[in-house]
């Protein structure tokens, strides 16, 4: 090995070793925590405390990477997560950028909008025939108002007008299926 051939490879591994590895991209369009003022004004009146994150029972609030350029605002990883609307993140937050509610189903339903499912019918297993599958439903905190089962098939048909975007549907999908991600609102 030549002289330049050694100095490139030890930067190669300088480079791997100092610049972090990427578990998974973080989400281009962020899925904002329960209560969230709108667009904006949460951007403006969250001070990136992490009080939200330290008390998620299940760590679905998530800050951006030191090396993003993103705002230090907190969203929701819901890759392998879910917010199961303890609306704890609500109650300790310093600056009301996330307005505290309380745990009370129907003042969830009425108030919390965090995003909206989207099922992949092609992947479903129910729609496309290769099992029988209800996980999603079993699991919503809003059945037949947020998601009901139709058709022989007793396959998922959502209404997103009246999913809270929670993400107990996405976490219960099977692996073998993945058919459900929720997106952040329009």
């Amino acid at each position: 090995m030549n002289r330049r051939g050694l100095v490139g490879a030890l930067a190669a591994a300088v480079a791997l070793a100092v610049v972090p590895k990427k578990t998974r991209a973080e989400p281009q369009k962020k899925i904002r925590p329960p209560g969230a003022l709108p667009r904006g004004a949460f951007e403006q009146a969250c001070i990136g405390c992490f009080r939200c994150a330290e008390v998620c029972p299940t760590k679905v609030i998530r800050f951006p990477s030191v090396l993003s350029l993103d705002t230090a605002t907190p969203f929701l990883d819901m890759a392998d997560r879910a917010c199961v609307l303890c609306m704890k993140c609500t109650q300790v937050c310093p600056t009301d950028a996330l307005v505290e509610l309380k745990v009370e189903s129907e003042v969830i339903a009425r108030e919390v909008r965090m995003g909206v499912p989207k099922l992949n019918r092609a992947a479903c297993l129910p729609w496309t025939g290769r099992g029988i599958c209800r996980l999603c439903y079993q699991v919503c905190p809003y059945p037949d108002r947020a998601v009901e089962v139709v058709g022989p098939q007793k396959a998922p048909l959502f209404h997103v007008e009246a999913c809270v975007g929670c993400g107990l549907c996405e976490e219960a999908c099977p692996e073998t299926a993945r058919a459900i991600t929720i997106e952040p609102l329009p």
